[in-house]
């Protein structure tokens, strides 16, 4: 079977090569394979017992991705057109992945913390006062996806540990500092 024209698929874990069932919402920016593949050989293939937030989940590929690699994965996102299609993929893998609808910014006290957060905001946002508010959250790794173009923001209790670029792309790994 054929996977549907122009659908990304997962590039790794159990779902590798298995293509996302819903269209992805105009309203997200998927990340690409390239970048997605990147970022899995930076912070680890293997997530098993690892909680993950993917804190703007818009299409959902970062926390599939997450959950394909044995992962628990918190997915937030505020738009309802892409929380359905989330929540569609999700039905169509067979995965488990826990769907917050809302404004993770609001929402992130009461979610707890991670061991890895996935931060891919609009690249319009300015991404220092995101990382702040989410920096609580991180147990162990925050991974921003941001525009190449500029710079990661340093963020207190995370220290940039690296940064590399995919052409207009870029992913900053940040680690909590130690106590």
């Amino acid at each position: 079977m054929s996977a549907p024209q122009g659908r990304p698929r997962l590039t790794g874990g159990t779902a590798r090569n298995r293509p996302l069932a819903a269209e992805v919402p105009s309203s997200a920016r998927p990340t690409s394979a390239r970048v997605r593949e990147a970022l899995f050989s930076m912070v680890g293939q293997h997530l098993e017992g690892q909680r993950v937030l993917d804190a703007f989940g818009g299409a959902g590929l970062l926390g599939l991705e997450a959950w394909s690699r044995g992962a628990e994965v918190v997915v937030v996102e505020r738009d309802p057109r892409a929380v359905a299609a989330i929540r569609a993929n999700i039905r169509a893998l067979g995965a488990s992945l826990e769907v917050v609808a809302g404004d993770v910014l609001a929402l992130v006290p009461g979610l707890g913390r991670f061991d890895l957060v996935l931060v891919d905001p609009p690249y319009a946002l300015d991404p220092g006062p995101i990382l702040a508010r989410l920096a609580p959250a991180v147990a162990g790794s925050l991974v921003l996806e941001h525009d190449a173009s500029s710079e990661p923001p340093p963020v207190a209790g995370l220290v940039l540990d690296r940064r590399k670029g995919y052409g207009g792309t870029a992913l900053a790994v940040y680690r909590a500092e130690e106590p």
